[in-house]
């Protein structure tokens, strides 16, 4: 039986950027710091062939990255856990993750968040069979064949880059008026003869038995078919906070409200990266999230 006594001053939930090196600036400082990691470590940066945002990091791709955190923190001393945490309870003033007999009177939230989905039609039955959320993963298999990529956002050009250097052609299909992509990602989009963008575009239906073979959509108004081999989704993040008592005051995405230390409507729960609202996505706001965090708890 797991006695509710601390076994850390802190445990750091996710080894995305943000939680990898939150527990080494903790651990660096002398806190006691535990490391909890659900086997996805490197969170969404890990399929990221090349990586832009702080010098360190800038070129190299996101599995690389990953493993210098995840080095870093070893090194300093973090206590690292794999398994995935399936609750979060507070006892007085300490925090509990009851089936990892781990707790800490603080608990920092890098749970990061996962790729949302189209939501339509034959989107989940060709998952893997065409349709992907990772260019750098699967963009080979469609080597000199026609692909989508869904999405207006960093992410989405970034993706679409890549894939142009392996197919034939790539439309980008974005459901609003523009892409939100950061000026140079679409200035070195526009420039490929072989990318096509595609505003107030959105998908209605994946089609294909066996693999992808097209798409309808809805461009203006009218409804049209894409003949496609491959559909990549990048439509945004939907925060991972599932884990937080529901309590704990969230905004309208579900990622969790915190104040300028990153803490959240209760003592001693923090949250950072793509777990709290306002995170910029980008590793830099990771990173400054970390120091925050750390600088809170040591005081």
């Amino acid at each position: 039986m797991f006695t509710v006594e601390a076994t850390h001053s802190a445990i750091v939930i996710g080894a995305g950027p943000a939680g990898m090196k939150a527990a080494t600036d903790l651990a660096n400082k002398g806190v006691s710091t535990a490391l909890v990691d659900d086997g996805y470590m490197g969170g969404l940066i890990a399929n990221v062939g090349d990586l832009t945002g702080p010098e360190e990091i800038k070129g190299q791709s996101g599995a690389d990255v990953a493993g210098i955190l995840l080095g870093n923190a070893l090194e300093a001393g973090v206590d690292y856990r794999m398994g995935a945490a399936s609750s979060l309870e507070q006892h007085g003033e300490l925090w509990i993750l009851p089936d990892l007999e781990l707790s800490a009177p603080n608990i920092v939230v890098a749970t990061g968040a996962r790729l949302a989905k189209l939501g339509v039609p034959g989107e989940e039955r060709l998952t893997g069979f065409g349709v992907s959320s990772c260019a750098f993963c699967d963009g080979a298999l469609y080597r000199g064949e026609e692909v989508v990529v869904v999405g207006g956002g960093d992410a989405a050009f970034q993706e679409a880059l890549h894939l142009a250097t392996l197919c034939k052609k790539v439309q980008i299909l974005i459901r609003g008026p523009e892409p939100r992509a950061r000026h140079e990602f679409r200035a070195e989009a526009e420039g490929k003869t072989n990318i096509e963008i595609k505003t107030d575009t959105s998908v209605l239906e994946v089609l294909g038995d066996t693999g992808v073979d097209a798409i309808d959509v809805n461009c203006g108004g009218s409804v049209e078919r894409i003949e496609t081999r491959a559909v990549f989704v990048f439509v945004g993040v939907e925060p991972a906070t599932e884990l937080v008592p529901t309590s704990i005051a969230r905004d309208a995405s579900g990622a969790l409200i915190v104040n300028h230390n990153c803490q959240t409507s209760i003592s001693g729960l923090f949250a950072i990266g793509a777990a709290r609202s306002g995170h910029n996505g980008q590793v830099s706001g990771a990173y400054a999230d970390a120091n925050l965090v750390a600088a809170a708890i040591t005081g």
